[in-house]
Parts: structure tokens; sequence; C-alpha cells
């Protein structure tokens, strides 16, 4: 299990949940409006990021050279992102969440989740 807590800067706005997964976590936050952007995909943006891409690219262009969203979507939908690297995605988006842990369980109780916590890119929990 994976326990996340966010708070704002001034301690005022804070919030904390629970998943299975760094996937579902990511889901649950975007769905909450806490890690959310309102001009672009988060995560589709990420993907394109993790592999140097951008929405300009010829690839995804139609016959007249305009954007085609479903090339895109096909490129998003075949390509992932770790959990570490959702991991490192959540905790950058902060504009909601300036201050965030990740903790996860132990024989010796909750500990904060950490790099090690990870092997090429897939948690280990």
């Amino acid at each position: 299990m994976i326990y996340w807590s966010g708070k704002s800067t001034d301690g005022i706005w804070k919030r904390s949940f629970e998943a299975d997964t760094f996937l579902e976590l990511f889901n649950l936050l975007m769905n909450k409006e806490i890690i959310n952007d309102y001009d672009y995909d988060v995560y589709d943006h990420a993907v394109l990021n993790k592999y140097d891409k951008t929405e300009d690219d010829k690839e995804f262009k139609d016959a007249d050279g305009e954007l085609d969203y479903n090339k895109v979507q096909a490129f998003v939908d075949h390509h992932y992102l770790t959990d570490e690297e959702l991991w490192l995605l959540i905790a950058s988006r902060d504009g909601k969440a300036y201050y965030q842990t990740f903790m996860r369980d132990t024989e010796d109780g909750r500990v904060e989740i950490g790099q090690n916590d990870f092997e090429d890119g897939h948690y280990k929990y």
C-alpha cells in the first residue's frame, strides 16, 4: 500500500490518500484535481517528454499538416511510465500540494518511499 499526503505551503489545505499502485495513485490525484493541469493532459505530456516527442512532431500530423490527436493518443497508449517515473511525476506536480510525502508499511511501521524502493523503475513493494 502507498500512503500519500500533501499540504499547501500555508498548511491550510491538506489531503491524504491510499493506493495499491503508483498508477492508481496518479489517477486518484488527477481525478481529485490535485495534480492535474487545465492546459494539457499531464500523463500524455510526460510520456511524450520521456520519448523526446512533442505534438509538433511530423509523425503526429495529418495529411494537411494539422495535429491529429488520434496519432498522439495511439503513441501514448503504447508507451508507458514506470512506477518510479509516476512517483517523480506526482512529486513534481506541487501546485496544490507543495509538500508531499509517500509512505509504505514495514515491519517496524511506516517509512518514507525513496529511490531505493525502485528497481529498474518498478516499485518493489
